[in-house]
């Protein structure tokens, strides 16, 4: 049994856009989700994408699990 609440690896994710607030601001964030937990869980949220897919890789990569 695992020690800790955390699902076990291969572990996948996703990055969605979505938009926030009034539609003529265009404020973007970037959302990581997986199904590993339940279906679409948060996991983060970010103001740039390539912050999600950072937060995305280190969720799936086995080498950084603790």
């Amino acid at each position: 049994m695992r020690e800790n609440n955390r699902p076990g690896y291969p572990r996948t994710a996703r990055v969605v856009e979505v938009d926030r607030g009034d539609p003529s601001l265009h404020i973007h964030r970037f959302e990581v989700r997986t199904d590993d937990i339940e279906p679409n869980t948060l996991l983060s949220e970010h103001s740039t994408e390539q912050e999600a897919l950072d937060a995305k890789h280190r969720y799936e990569d086995p080498a950084l699990e603790d």
